[in-house]
């Protein structure tokens, strides 16, 4: 029996859909979800620049061409272009507020209107935040913490509390200077495994992630840090969060995968779907990770394209038949 074909981009999806009603219209009803590309950020922290051959990395020119592949091939609705970090720690990632410039740019004069992303940058501290909060274009923003004090520390040199008290002061930062304008995405490491301190209790999880729930936050990103998550782990985490207040439609996923947990990060895009939770982070890199607080021989590459309508699809075809 030959295998079973899979779209693999935006448009070979939006073909299924117009050659199957049925199948259109549940995809309809799950809310159209399109994922969030995280190629130029997390895809890119785990390769080191080399100084001595530009060729082999990634300057801005190359990223331009990344991103451009990236918007016309699979119209994905959010595109995490860079963070402002720090050039010592992550110098691939210096250019960051370039290529925002240019993608924004880009945008403008693309022809495919209603499917223009929304360009994100990661912003890891308030400090980083005063140096480009007047920044025009800058609306969409990604915020970093964890459920692990000991991988926080290392990552970001704060402690958990002293994360929290911080992206409270950016948020506050970021209402008092232009108040309901911009969208947040709080990406939450550690789940459900650090990779310093080991495995972590459930109850602990949801506990941290809840002394978020009160902040203007959009999406709560929950990351599988070391690709490792159990459906039951999941299942719990997700549905004791939602129970005390986080609801559903807010969550969002980032998971690692290795090449024998395929059919796990499977199902548990599955269980998502089904409890509408329909944002997820997809690389067009087999690249990834937190290369500041791993090992390297550790790092697992993002969800691919091709996994992610793999399980789309499986998803709605079990549905409907």
């Amino acid at each position: 029996m030959l295998n079973k074909m899979y779209p693999t981009c935006y448009k070979d999806f939006m073909k299924l859909c117009k050659n199957n009603n049925n199948f259109f219209l549940y995809y309809k009803k799950l809310g159209e979800p399109r994922p969030f590309d995280v190629s130029l950020r997390d895809g890119l922290q785990s390769i080191q620049v080399d100084k001595t051959n530009p060729n082999k990395t990634y300057d801005l020119i190359k990223k331009q061409k990344l991103y451009n592949s990236i918007y016309t091939t699979h119209y994905p609705k959010n595109i995490e272009v860079g963070s402002i970090v720090s050039a010592s720690v992550l110098p691939i990632l210096a250019d960051s507020l370039q290529l925002f410039e240019h993608v924004e740019d880009y945008i403008k004069y693309s022809q495919e209107t209603e499917l223009h992303p929304n360009n994100y940058l990661l912003i890891p501290n308030s400090k980083k935040l005063e140096s480009i909060i007047k920044h025009p274009l800058i609306t969409n923003l990604s915020l970093i913490t964890s459920v692990s004090d000991r991988f926080q520390q290392k990552n970001t040199r704060k402690t958990l509390e002293e994360t929290r008290l911080d992206i409270h002061n950016m948020i506050c930062m970021l209402n008092a200077e232009k108040p309901n304008n911009y969208k947040i995405k709080l990406y939450i490491s550690c789940i459900s495994q650090c990779p310093i301190a080991g495995k972590l209790d459930n109850d602990y999880i949801v506990h941290e992630i809840l002394k978020y729930s009160n902040l203007n936050i959009d999406s709560f990103c929950l990351s599988d840090t070391c690709g490792t998550l159990e459906l039951e782990d999941f299942e719990y985490i997700v549905d004791t969060c939602n129970f005390f207040g986080v609801p559903f439609s807010k969550m969002a996923l980032h998971l690692h995968v290795k090449p024998e947990r395929r059919q796990i990060v499977k199902e548990i895009i599955h269980i998502a779907l089904s409890k509408n939770i329909i944002h997820f982070d997809v690389s067009i890199l087999e690249t990834g990770g937190c290369s500041v607080t791993m090992n390297k021989s550790l790092l697992a590459p993002n969800l691919s394209y091709n996994l992610y309508y793999e399980s789309l699809v499986d998803y709605i075809e079990k549905k409907i038949n």
